[in-house]
């Protein structure tokens, strides 16, 4: 009897799934609301090279190169993951700086200024504008410097953090954007990985630097929000525009509460797609 040969049973090939690139994944994703797509639209209008190096290359690092083109004294003084919030502040303009009516020569504060983006992109719109900028974390604090070095920008930098009391706190280091004062901000921080700054009211700022009246108040402190409009009071009579960016829900009622009782009216807004961990700004007028 012909013995038969046993064969093994061929090994079927999985077919993997094709998958959009990152890019255009995140291109339907912005897509899908209107007010994304008229903004993406707009920037490729103003800014039709860096969308396609954004394309070609990836956003961050054409976003560094694009930072790096507008000021070039200021090469190596950011990172590529910093360039990402110098696209969201600067060129999507998600703080809606350009919009505001502001006067020639407009007093603003930058609370949680971190490198300067913010404070750089009011400078490029009112470029004789009194700029006080807060930011206690060393690092952050040298660049911020060498950024109101670069760019003659009028105005003070302010090492200290601000808080609704005077003394001194912990800052919780993470990365250069996301420094918090509130210790369950971060859940992965390890041994070592702290500073402690002084901290001071935005009341007791403004007294010591004669600012009278500010014209555009903005606030990011990763969690801390509520603490420096506690300690704002005084100053949020005298405020014509506030931009506060909250993180949670929750942070965002508190803080409403807060503005509309001095006399603010605040609109609500989320990031580019972000709407998901509760994150955004309150964009807020005085009535």
């Amino acid at each position: 009897m012909e013995e038969r040969v046993r064969r093994h049973p061929r090994r079927r090939r999985t077919r993997r799934r094709w998958r959009p690139p990152r890019f255009l994944r995140q291109l339907v994703r912005v897509l899908r609301a209107p007010r994304y797509t008229l903004g993406l639209l707009w920037v490729a209008i103003r800014h039709p090279r860096l969308v396609l190096d954004g394309l070609r290359n990836g956003w961050r690092p054409a976003l560094l190169r694009y930072c790096t083109g507008l000021a070039p004294e200021l090469e190596g003084a950011f990172t590529r993951y910093e360039a990402g919030f110098f696209g969201q502040v600067f060129v999507f303009d998600e703080y809606e700086v350009s919009r505001l009516r502001l006067p020639g020569s407009p007093v603003v504060i930058d609370v949680g200024a971190n490198v300067g983006f913010f404070t750089w992109k009011v400078h490029s719109l009112r470029p004789s504008a009194r700029i006080f900028a807060c930011e206690p974390q060393s690092d952050n604090l040298r660049r911020l410097r060498s950024v109101y070095q670069a760019l003659h920008i009028d105005g003070a930098v302010c090492p200290e953090a601000c808080g609704k009391a005077d003394g001194e706190a912990t800052l919780y280091l993470h990365s250069s954007v996301t420094h918090s004062l509130d210790p369950e901000w971060h859940s992965d921080l390890g041994s070592g990985t702290t500073e402690t700054v002084p901290v001071t009211t935005l009341d007791k700022l403004c007294g010591s630097r004669g600012i009278q009246g500010v014209d555009l108040l903005k606030i990011d402190t990763e969690g801390a929000e509520v603490d420096v409009l506690s300690g704002a009071l005084d100053t949020l009579r005298h405020t014509r525009y506030v931009v506060l960016e909250y993180h949670s829900p929750e942070l965002k009622e508190q803080c409403l509460r807060l503005l509309t009782a001095a006399g603010f009216h605040c609109r609500c807004k989320t990031f580019w797609g972000l709407g998901e961990g509760g994150e955004g700004l309150l964009l807020c007028a005085r009535s």
